[in-house]
Order: structure tokens, then C-alpha cells, then sequence
């Protein structure tokens, strides 16, 4: 069958467990929170996730979203605790160091992702456990995980890989929750 393999992949998008729905933040206050951050900055956007985890009934709830080109590192924390989650732990993409380094500079609790071998993949995986609820408010996460596939060779077979696009949303939701990943699934 196209698109198996050792990870259980289908043809179509990457995440196929979601609904968007509206809710207020009683469903989600004695949720534990989880912020994510992708950096962007000419041609992709900074991609801030929040999100509530209900660990015991496998959902997350997709609450907030920070989506934009051209950001500054100064910028990115002005909106970030403007939005109200200045606060908050908030697990970014490593391979900024720099960046993670000035936003703790400027007042934000930013970790870098841990990242390593398969990490996408036993990301994706531990997701696609969940119930994903979106907030209708998320229109760039709804419309990244509407549109987040699985990649293709030249000949149409697809790949054990997500394609490089619609993706910025989706790396900040897998960075959020990657100490729960982590746990559950990696072992160092």
C-alpha cells in the first residue's frame, strides 16, 4: 500500500484528528498549559502554540496562536506577553540558540527543543494518539494542519516524512509538547 510504513502512515494529511470547535477557557483552566515556538522571519512566520493537554482523556485543545513575518527577537517577546503568556515555559526550535538565549534576555522562560533521531516522526506519532480541538480564533493553525501532508517522491509514492510546508504551527505544537513525548515514548 503507498505511504505505509514502519510508522503506520496513510495517504493524505499527517493529522486527520482534529475538529475545530468553539469553547471558553472553563473547558481547558485545570488543563496543564503548553507553548511551542517555530522562528520565522523573511519568508516563513514566527510561529507562537498554546494549547491545553488533557493527558487523561487524550485531547488537546488549541487555544491560542502567534503567526507572523519579519519579527525581531524583541518583537517576538513584546507579543508574547502582550497575548498574556510571558509567564509561561515555552519550548522552541534548538537550532536557534541565539534567539531562545535573547528571549530569556528580554524576560521570556524559552527552552530549546531537544530534537534528535525521529524526533519529527515520534512527534507526529504521540499527536496522532490525541483528540486535537481548535479554536476557531487559530485560522493559521487550522489552516496548516488542514493542509500538512505527507511528502511525495517524483513518482507520486509518498514518503515516512511530512512535507516541508504548512508545517510552522505544526513543529510549535510538537516542540510544546515534547516533554510529554519524551516521556512517554523516547528514552535517553
Amino acid at each position: 500500500v503507498a505511504g505505509l510504513g514502519q510508522w503506520g502512515i496513510i495517504d493524505g494529511l499527517v493529522y486527520e484528528n482534529w475538529s475545530e470547535q468553539e469553547y471558553n477557557f472553563d473547558v481547558v483552566k485545570d488543563l496543564k498549559i503548553v507553548c511551542g515556538l517555530d522562528y520565522g522571519y523573511t519568508n516563513d512566520p514566527t510561529a507562537l502554540f498554546v494549547g491545553f493537554l488533557d493527558r487523561d482523556n487524550k485531547k488537546l485543545y488549541v487555544w491560542d496562536e502567534l503567526y507572523q513575518k519579519g519579527l525581531s527577537n524583541r518583537q517576538i517577546s513584546d507579543k508574547i506577553k502582550a497575548m498574556g503568556y510571558g509567564k509561561e515555559r515555552i519550548t522552541a526550535d534548538s537550532a536557534e540558540p541565539k534567539s531562545n538565549d535573547e528571549l530569556n534576555y528580554l524576560g521570556l522562560r524559552v527552552t530549546g527543543a531537544k530534537k534528535g533521531a525521529d524526533s519529527i516522526m515520534n512527534g507526529i506519532q504521540w499527536i496522532q494518539e490525541l483528540k486535537i480541538i481548535i479554536h476557531p480564533r487559530c485560522v493559521n493553525f487550522i489552516t496548516e494542519i488542514g493542509n500538512y501532508s505527507w511528502a511525495s517522491d517524483k513518482f507520486g509514492n509518498k514518503l515516512n516524512k511530512p512535507m516541508d510546508e504548512f508545517n510552522h504551527e505544526m513543529d510549535a505544537m510538537r516542540y510544546a509538547l515534547e516533554k510529554y513525548i519524551i516521556g512517554d515514548k523516547w528514552i535517553y
